[in-house]
């Protein structure tokens, strides 16, 4: 270390370390003595390099899909474009790369000499989704015992609560038959766009991330779910959308059903405190 960095507050050493590593700042090199076979700027450099070979090594395990879809040299060039303009803001590597599906949408793939693709911005956003299930924070799922044990009033009023794993992703192309391809190595199908938006539902259960397509209507009623609406709000919504001869309840009750069957729901915070509230003395003697 050079003797001015004695002057120099660790926290400004830092700053100006994470300068250089981010952008190349060259400020770092008056805190950086040059060494035996290692000149002060290489030292930086293995730093500077080693953030984005990081972040890339991340990208690829999180986009398996998409990188297998676009080869290694495509996705390095796409992804180490993101990490120049999108640094970590997280302690957590599981979450970088939230942003780079909205980043490919667009003519975002054109501008960079890769052509219309906009099936790429999918792919990543459904394993981005498949990812964000996957690391989902864990909660007690709400069974149909525990629903019917609820007064009536109660349940169908109060807000209903999807699992934290639960995502919507709207498809315009055949990706998802592009996704089974990849994830069987089978040979991958022409791009083709879809006739009308397909709505896929992503969630988790058994620990293991799971997805299916949705009907319109499914998919406007998980869209409240997502919200925090209520049973009856998510019948009021699906006025007019049941099948002949089938009133909204009924539809939407059979989407219920469903969705408990999936562990897409989570049980409220009062039953789960009730049920994991220690008895009282007096409650523990009345129940011996």
């Amino acid at each position: 270390m050079k003797t001015h960095a004695a002057t120099l507050s660790l926290a400004d050493m830092q700053a100006r370390m994470q300068a250089n590593v981010l952008s190349g700042d060259d400020a770092a090199m008056l805190d950086v003595c040059d060494g035996p076979g290692l000149s002060a700027q290489r030292r930086l450099g293995i730093y500077h390099h080693a953030y984005r070979a990081r972040l890339l090594e991340t990208m690829r395990d999180t986009f398996g899909h998409t990188w297998r879809y676009l080869g290694d040299e495509w996705f390095d060039r796409l992804a180490l474009a993101f990490i120049e303009q999108h640094p970590s803001a997280h302690a957590n590597l599981r979450w970088y790369g939230e942003a780079w599906p909205a980043w490919l949408d667009g003519a975002r793939l054109v501008q960079m000499g890769a052509g219309d693709h906009p099936e790429v911005a999918e792919l990543a956003r459904l394993d981005w989704a498949l990812r964000r299930a996957f690391d989902a924070a864990d909660a007690t799922v709400l069974t149909a015992a525990a629903l019917a044990a609820m007064p009536v009033d109660e349940w169908t009023q109060a807000p209903l609560q999807a699992h934290a794993s639960v995502a919507l992703v709207v498809l315009q192309s055949n990706t998802l038959a592009l996704w089974h391809a990849l994830d069987q190595d089978e040979e991958v199908p022409a791009v083709m766009p879809l006739p009308q938006p397909v709505t896929v539902l992503v969630w988790r259960t058994d620990e293991r991330p799971h997805f299916r397509s949705v009907c319109e209507p499914e998919a406007q009623a998980l869209t409240r779910l997502l919200l925090g609406r209520s049973f009856a709000d998510i019948c009021a919504g699906l006025h007019g959308q049941a099948r002949e001869g089938e009133d909204a309840a009924v539809a939407a009750a059979k989407l219920l059903g469903g969705w408990l069957r999936e562990g897409l729901l989570v049980m409220p915070p009062s039953m789960v405190a009730s049920e994991s509230a220690p008895l009282s003395l007096a409650e523990h003697h009345a129940t011996g």
